[in-house]
């Protein structure tokens, strides 16, 4: 096992009334060298405000109450915020679920990129340009030269998608942290960010942090998986072991959800009920409401997450 980012017991908080909203909850992973590790769930499961936790961008209200964040031999918490801008964009890059507000947009898009390259490798203006170029190009942007000097409104969803991208891997990271990267973007289009994200991460030696909802995107990309819900970790499994045998209901509704060509059903399986408010969660099991295997020790005491074959974790009281 050859471990890049070490995260234990990582709690983040937004102070925001009397009790805290606890949007991340004592949550525990690592990301090894050269692997794409998936994080999947609904939306306000804790999924982006862990990756930015991260990277510590997390904003007023919200702070990281406690935890450990170790990327190759530092403890990214201890550093102070000048050591955090030169990892920033340079050995821990982020791509976000949307770029056209990542994006400036009355800035050329080829200037956008060439800033990263400024800013961590010191280069001069006209290695930066060529460099950027030679990065459009890398993720397919066509005419890579003449659109350097294009404003973002002149670029569709999903080539606005590739000059994030560009941005990102523009120092070579070691991490790639990618936020939904396909979010309304068509099928097509995924399948070909996806890919993209793949070729580059076999040709930089680079990790991937796979953020989604689409368990779909996960089969087919990802090394391994883990499933977040309020805040907490519920499951976490190599993928095909994920797909094949998942413990947790929660996984087991999840998996339910994705559309089948071998079937014909009426109508699509919905988990029942909606993700509980942060501020309102169950005693114990957060998921306790919503499960059709629920016991009452489910709704008095929040489970352990417990390994119960090798590398294939759940936390759950039927097991």
């Amino acid at each position: 096992m050859n471990k890049l980012l070490q995260i234990n017991e990582l709690q983040t908080h937004f102070l925001t009334g009397k009790e805290p909203i606890k949007a991340v909850n004592g949550v525990s992973f690592h990301i090894e060298r050269n692997e794409i590790l998936a994080v999947v769930g609904e939306s306000g499961s804790g999924k982006s405000v862990t990756a930015k936790s991260i990277l510590r961008l997390i904003k007023p209200p919200g702070k990281i109450v406690y935890g450990e964040i170790h990327y190759d031999d530092k403890d990214l918490m201890k550093l102070k915020e000048k050591e955090m801008t030169c990892i920033r964009g340079n050995r821990i890059s982020m791509v976000y679920q949307e770029p056209m507000t990542s994006l400036n947009p009355i800035i050329p898009v080829g200037d956008q990129i060439s800033e990263a390259l400024i800013i961590h490798n010191k280069a001069k203006k006209r290695e930066a340009k060529a460099k950027a170029i030679e990065l459009m190009e890398a993720v397919k942007i066509p005419e890579a030269a003449m659109r350097y000097k294009e404003l973002p409104e002149k670029f569709s969803g999903g080539m606005r998608q590739r000059v994030i991208i560009a941005m990102a891997i523009a120092c070579n990271p070691e991490l790639l942290i990618a936020d939904e990267p396909t979010t309304a973007l068509d099928v097509t289009i995924q399948a070909e960010i996806m890919e993209l994200i793949k070729a580059l991460k076999n040709r930089n030696n680079m990790s991937v942090m796979l953020i989604t909802h689409d368990l779909g995107l996960v089969a087919e990309n990802a090394d391994r998986v883990i499933v977040m819900y309020c805040g907490k970790i519920m499951e976490e499994a190599m993928v095909h072991e994920l797909f094949s045998t998942p413990l947790h209901p929660y996984t087991v509704g999840l998996i339910k959800c994705i559309p089948r060509i071998d079937t014909v059903e009426e109508k699509l399986y919905s988990i029942p009920g909606y993700v509980p408010h942060p501020s309102q969660l169950p005693t114990g099991c957060p998921f306790s409401d919503r499960c059709d295997k629920a016991m009452d020790m489910c709704k008095d005491k929040m489970p352990e997450l417990k390994e119960i074959r090798n590398g294939h974790k759940v936390r759950c009281w039927l097991y």
